[in-house]
């Protein structure tokens, strides 16, 4: 005898948006309880995320299982971690602990230095510049009194870097294990994400996956490339300059490329008042135009990189505004603190392309017609310098022929 399947009844709107205002609560109050926990998470996700290439090129290379493939390179990168951590963190540390040190020094004798400058006429060319008529003292002393707590505050910050990471093991613990389990049962994880769909919308939700993925992958692993190469070549040029704690100003300036915009600027200002208040230099330059000199190629520096390292590492996923980047800065700092400040851009960009989603979908309008999920491209360098890079390819090649 058959029996009758049995049949679930569709609930109702009244019911759905019921049951979807609990589910929002429930949410936001288990984020607001358990927000100590978010940025560890976080973390951990963002250490599965750049660990799981390094895995699967070893599980398809070798044919090893992916389990196995896994604990190798968890243990080997957890290794280099904490070999880095001990051989170069304490270098690090010290010469940032110094830098900002000198550096609140700097800033006290400030306002004698701005006033002895004011005295001066300088010559560029056949234009004559007078800085008497400028209040610089004043200026600096306004200035002085903003900025020297934060000094403090970071100063102090670094110096007990040391403390709080003893004091916090038990957090880098959670979040190592955390992200060993999540890189162990990662195709796991990855299919069940791909499974999820909503009826008449899984073509909607594929395009979005892989738009989302593009510009977080872009971030998490394209931008630490760039962090890094940014480091190490302001650490090259700090020291051809000849500055003191050329190792620190090197971590900073990488570490500046987190933040858009403000970032560089403000690791640029840093390396400025060094050379300004450094009591000599290689090349015999006043500390001027020492100072001067080293804003000079911090500036080329960062426009390089950006015009020629940025677009062939992370494309046009977060090719985002000047202003867009500034109100996702604040944004992040103020929700989010220091992990919301570092997350602003991917953050903001994923956004805009939900927003755009949403936007065509409330006015029936085809979020594929035009695509959304196609960005503008990245800054190209200018004309000029593009000519200039060919023909020195080029000079280079006949050179070589010969």
């Amino acid at each position: 005898m058959k029996t009758k399947a049995n049949i679930s009844p569709r609930w109702s709107l009244l019911t759905k948006a019921f049951v979807g205002a609990i589910l929002l609560l429930l949410i936001v109050g288990l984020l607001s309880r358990f927000h100590g926990v978010i940025p560890i998470l976080i973390t951990a996700l963002i250490l599965a995320f750049l660990e799981v290439p390094l895995v699967r090129l070893l599980h398809q290379s070798t044919r090893l299982s992916w389990s196995l493939a896994a604990n190798i390179c968890f243990l080997l990168v957890l290794i280099i971690i904490l070999g880095l951590s001990t051989w170069a963190g304490i270098a690090v540390v010290s010469q940032l602990q110094s830098l900002f040190q000198v550096l609140q020094t700097m800033l006290m004798g400030l306002p004698e230095q701005l006033a002895n400058i004011s005295t001066e006429t300088f010559m560029i060319g056949p234009w004559h510049i007078n800085l008497s008529q400028l209040d610089l003292p004043t200026l600096a002393e306004n200035l002085l009194a903003s900025i020297q707590p934060i000094f403090g505050q970071v100063s102090t910050l670094i110096a007990s870097l040391a403390s709080v990471a003893i004091e916090s093991l038990a957090s880098v613990f959670f979040t190592f294990a955390v992200a060993y389990f999540i890189i162990i049962d990662y195709p796991h994880i990855h299919s069940a994400v791909h499974d999820i769909g909503i009826p008449q919308y899984q073509d909607d939700l594929h395009r979005l996956r892989s738009a989302l993925a593009t510009i977080w992958n872009a971030f998490l692993r394209g931008q630490l490339l760039v962090v890094t190469t940014s480091g190490l070549l302001t650490w090259i040029l700090m020291s051809a300059l000849g500055l003191r704690f050329s190792l620190g100003l090197g971590v900073l300036g990488g570490i500046a490329k987190f933040v858009p915009i403000l970032g560089p600027f403000t690791a640029g200002l840093v390396a400025a008042l060094v050379a300004l208040f450094q009591p000599a230099n290689w090349y015999g330059l006043t500390p001027f135009a020492h100072g001067l000199l080293v804003v000079v190629c911090v500036v080329v520096l960062d426009q390089l990189i950006d015009y020629l390292v940025v677009p062939r590492i992370m494309g046009a996923s977060l090719n985002l505004h000047p202003v867009l980047i500034l109100f996702g800065l604040l944004i992040g700092a103020s929700l989010a603190g220091v992990l919301g400040l570092l997350l602003s851009s991917p953050m903001m960009a994923s956004m805009i392309l939900l927003g755009r989603y949403t936007f065509r979908k409330m006015f029936d309008l085809s979020p594929w017609d035009p695509p959304i999920d196609v960005l503008r491209e990245p800054r190209t360098p200018p004309a000029r310098i593009v000519h200039l890079l060919d023909r020195l390819r080029r000079n280079k090649g006949q050179g070589n022929g010969s």
